[in-house]
């Protein structure tokens, strides 16, 4: 199987990323990602942080 990932890159504030409400969102998006696009994992990085995101059922 060959892969051709894509990397999409977002910025933001401290604020924002530490709010309850729109980390709620950011996780369900990803979510929905990995399921629409058929993924095995998303990744996410916040600050120098990595988050594998492998279960996309919804909340």
């Amino acid at each position: 199987m060959k892969d051709e990932p894509v990397v999409v890159h977002c910025y933001t504030t401290p604020a924002d990323i530490e709010d309850a409400r729109n980390l709620a969102e950011l996780g369900d998006f990803c979510r929905r990602m990995g399921r629409d696009a058929r993924q095995g994992e998303v990744g996410l990085v916040v600050g120098n942080e990595y988050f594998a995101i492998r279960d996309f059922a919804e909340e």
